[in-house]
């Protein structure tokens, strides 16, 4: 994982109240969950495994 990270590049994060990820994955506050603070979407579960790898594959990319 070695590439330029910004301002605007999503993260993981613990959920701060219950709620529903993009695609109506349900998660629990507390749980981990991959967000991206430009758009304000939430992955949860399995979509937000494929959202960090696809990102990272991406951004290694960009080099």
């Amino acid at each position: 994982m070695s590439y330029t990270r910004y301002g605007g590049d999503p993260y993981w994060k613990r959920a701060k109240a219950d709620g529903l990820g993009v695609g109506g994955t349900p998660y629990k506050k507390g749980e981990r969950v991959f967000f991206y603070p430009r758009t304000g979407a939430i992955y949860a579960g399995d979509a937000a495994q494929r959202a960090s790898a696809e990102f990272d594959e991406l951004a290694t990319l960009e080099g």
